[in-house]
C-alpha cells in the first residue's frame, strides 16, 4: 500500500472517528436531557411512590413513548457507528505496524 494512500486513509478514518464521537456525545446529551425532563416533570408523582421499585416502574412507564424509543435508537445507532469507526482506526494501526515490521525485516 502506497504511503500517501495510507496516510489519506488514516486521516479519513480519524475524521470519521471524530464525527462519530461528536454524534455519539450529541445523542447521549439529547437522550439524557429527555430522561431528565421526564423525571423533573413527574418528580412529585415519582417521589410519592411507596418504594423505589414502584418509582422505577412508574418512570419506566413514563419513558415508554415513541420519542424515547426514537432517541434510544438514535443513541444505539451513534454507538454502533462509533464502534465501526474505532475498528477502522484499529485496522489501519495494524496495517502500519505490519508495514513497519516488514520494512525492518526488509520484505
Amino acid at each position: 500500500m502506497n504511503n500517501d494512500v495510507l496516510i489519506e486513509e488514516i486521516n479519513a478514518a480519524y475524521r470519521r472517528l471524530s464525527a462519530t464521537t461528536e454524534d455519539l456525545a450529541s445523542a447521549d446529551r439529547v437522550l439524557a436531557e429527555y430522561v431528565r425532563r421526564v423525571r423533573l416533570d413527574n418528580a412529585e408523582s415519582i417521589l410519592e411512590a411507596k418504594n423505589e421499585r414502584t418509582a422505577s416502574l412508574y418512570l419506566d412507564g413514563l419513558l415508554d413513548t415513541e420519542e424515547h424509543h426514537r432517541l434510544e435508537a438514535n443513541h444505539m445507532r451513534a454507538e454502533l457507528d462509533h464502534q465501526h469507526a474505532r475498528r477502522e482506526v484499529d485496522r489501519l494501526h495494524l496495517i502500519v505496524r505490519l508495514q513497519e515490521t516488514q520494512a525492518r525485516k526488509g520484505i
